[in-house]
């Protein structure tokens, strides 16, 4: 009977754990970002290198470098989500924003709702 009772309650705790693993909306603040260079972008002036890395290495001479995918890389912890729909944040590389998203914890990922530019972070 105790074996059946835990297993229950495994069984609860899990099916209360999926939601937040994929769908949970949140709001985060974080720099926009490319995932090679991921946290190396969390200032301003950054802006360039993270467009040039989103396109790739082969316009400005060096094919190698192939083209990387859009991340947030969060204020708090420097966690970088990648970016499932990255038109969303066209425009905004380098730059500094507030995102409310879906996330998805396993994937590590986030879809993009809605975005606004702030200002950066004050400096110690």
């Amino acid at each position: 009977m105790k074996l059946r009772v835990g297993g229950l309650v495994v069984a609860a705790l899990l099916l209360l754990a999926l939601p937040v693993a994929a769908g949970k909306r949140i709001s985060l603040r974080g720099w926009v970002s490319d995932e090679a260079c991921g946290t190396l972008h969390v200032k301003p002036g950054r802006e360039d290198c993270v467009r040039k890395c989103r396109r790739g290495g082969a316009a400005i001479g060096h094919p190698e470098w192939t083209p990387q995918r859009l991340v947030l890389v969060t204020d708090t912890d420097e966690k970088i989500w990648i970016v499932e729909n990255p038109e969303s944040l066209n425009g905004r590389e380098g730059r500094h924003v507030e995102v409310q998203a879906t996330v998805d914890t396993e994937k590590h990922s986030l879809r993009v709702e809605s975005v606004t530019e702030i200002a950066p972070p004050a400096t110690p």
